[in-house]
C-alpha cells in the first residue's frame, strides 16, 4: 500500500475540492455556493484558489454560461469517483456477521461467574457462530482497570467494589449464596441449621492467596467464624471436594442449581442474612459503538440464566 503523503496534503485545503465538484455539477458560482450552503463571494475565492493551484482557468465563461476546460474535465473525472468512495465510507456503519466471522473474544471472567455464563457461551457459539472463540482470562479485581485500558481483554464479567471511573458498567445479575454438602458424608439438616454450619469444616472459591476468598464478603453479618481448611480457585474442584470429603462448600446458588445434582451433593439456603452479590459487565468505552463487542455483550446478557 503506497504511504500517504500527510505533510503535504496538510498543506492543502481538502475543502477546495468540494468546492471545485460542485462548480463542475453546477457549472454556475452562484448555484454551487448555494448547493455548498456558502456565500457567493466565498465561492468565487474558492475557484480563485483552485485557479492558482492548478495553474489553469478551470471555468471559462462562453456569455452566460461557464465551460470547464480540459484540465477542469480531466481532473473531475479523477476526483468525482474519491469523493464518493469518501461520502460512501463516512456513512457507512461498520457491520458483524457473527455467522461468517473469525474472531477471538477475550473474557475476563473468574470462576463462579465462568461457570455460569461460558458453557451456555460455548453452546451458542457451536451452534450459530462456529468461527468465534472464547478466551476466558481469570482476573483479580485490583487488575481489570489496566487490562481494559491496555486492550488486553475485550469484557470482564465481576463484582466491581470500587468507582470504576472512565470504565463502562452495567448490572448483569444478582447473586445468592447457597451452600453444598454430601448427605452420606455430613449429616445436616436440609435446610441446614446455624449450628450445623458453624460446626462443619468448609472449602471455598478462592482468587486470592489467602483462605478467606468471597466469604469476607459474604459472611459481613454472620454470628461465628468458620473452619475453613480448603480452598480452590475452580468451582467445579470445590464440588468434587465436598462429593468426597464431610465438608460444606458455600457458593453462588446458580452454580449449586446448575452442577451440585452431577456431584451428589444437597443445596440449603445459608443459615443467616446474606447480601446479594451484584455482578457486572464492565468494558471500555472505545468499545462503545464496536458493532462485533455490542453482539458479544448482547449474547452474554441472553446466556445468563
Amino acid at each position: 500500500m503506497q504511504a500517504i503523503n500527510h505533510f503535504n496534503l496538510r498543506t492543502f485545503d481538502l475543502n477546495l475540492l468540494l468546492a471545485f465538484d460542485a462548480l463542475m455539477q453546477e457549472l454556475s458560482v452562484t448555484r454551487a455556493a448555494a448547493r455548498l450552503k456558502i456565500r457567493q463571494p466565498a465561492m468565487s475565492h474558492a475557484l480563485a484558489n483552485l485557479r492558482t493551484l492548478f495553474d489553469d482557468a478551470l471555468f471559462i465563461r462562453t456569455g452566460h454560461v461557464m465551460q470547464a476546460t480540459a484540465r477542469a474535465k480531466a481532473l473531475h473525472a479523477a476526483l468525482h469517483p474519491l469523493l464518493l468512495q469518501m461520502q460512501e465510507a463516512l456513512a457507512a456503519k461498520a457491520r458483524f456477521d457473527a455467522a461468517s466471522e473469525t474472531r477471538t473474544f477475550r473474557l475476563g471472567i473468574n470462576g463462579q461467574a465462568e461457570a455460569i455464563i461460558v458453557p451456555a457461551l460455548v453452546a451458542h457459539l457451536g451452534q450459530h457462530a462456529p468461527g468465534i472463540r472464547i478466551q476466558s482470562i481469570p482476573i483479580a479485581e485490583q487488575a481489570f482497570h489496566v487490562l481494559l485500558n491496555d486492550d488486553r481483554i475485550d469484557l470482564m464479567i465481576a463484582h466491581a467494589s470500587d468507582d470504576l471511573g472512565w470504565l463502562r458498567r452495567e448490572k448483569l445479575y444478582r447473586e445468592q449464596y447457597v451452600c453444598c454438602f454430601n448427605p452420606s458424608l455430613l449429616a445436616c439438616s436440609t435446610p441446614i441449621t446455624a449450628d450445623e454450619y458453624f460446626a462443619a469444616v468448609h472449602g471455598l472459591v478462592s482468587a486470592d492467596m489467602d483462605l478467606s476468598g468471597f466469604l469476607a464478603y459474604m459472611l459481613r453479618h454472620a454470628a461465628a467464624q468458620l473452619q475453613v481448611t480448603h480452598s480452590s480457585h475452580n468451582v467445579m474442584t470445590l464440588l468434587a471436594m465436598a462429593a468426597q470429603s464431610p465438608l460444606i462448600a458455600s457458593l453462588h446458588g446458580r452454580v449449586a442449581a446448575r452442577h451440585a445434582a452431577a456431584f451428589g451433593l444437597a443445596i440449603s439456603p445459608l443459615p443467616f442474612d446474606v447480601d446479594d452479590l451484584e455482578v457486572d459487565m464492565i468494558w471500555h468505552p472505545r468499545s462503545d459503538n464496536d458493532p462485533a463487542l455490542d453482539w458479544f455483550r448482547a449474547l452474554v446478557r441472553s446466556c445468563v440464566p
